[in-house]
């Protein structure tokens, strides 16, 4: 039996700081930033996020998420994302989107024989800096 990868893909993109800076960012901490785009084209890298159920380790019934259900995906890696961009904000990359693993299902037999990781971007609009292999 293959079992589903216990993890979340954070695509984040790299920025620019874009117009005037703000007088008070020295206490908010606030930029003003876009999207870098070089050749027309978003520069991003896959961020792969392992998830562990802590409770699980003091107890309780451990919880396996479907995570290739696309609305358990974000409720569970849109909170994942923002913790992310705060715990790097001294960095050019921003949260962009994320990913989930997704079954690859055998068409003969209807069997589960493993689970892709979700791609880095839009081919047209997307470049993948670096792209680890997961």
């Amino acid at each position: 039996m293959i079992t589903m990868p216990a993890a979340i893909v954070l695509i984040v993109c790299k920025t620019v700081v874009a117009g005037p800076g703000d007088g008070n960012s020295a206490y908010t901490k606030a930029e003003s930033r876009e999207w870098a785009v070089e050749n027309s084209m978003m520069v991003c890298r896959r961020q792969v996020i392992p998830i562990h159920d802590t409770a699980a380790d003091l107890g309780a019934k451990p919880i396996t998420p479907n995570l290739f259900d696309r609305s358990t995906c974000s409720r569970i890696g849109i909170p994942i994302g923002v913790a992310w961009d705060e715990q790097h904000r001294g960095s050019a990359y921003r949260f962009w989107r994320v990913g989930c693993p997704t079954p690859i299902v055998d068409t003969r037999s209807g069997r589960i024989i493993g689970y892709k990781m979700p791609e880095c971007g839009h081919r047209d609009t997307v470049r993948c800096e670096v792209d680890a292999e997961i």
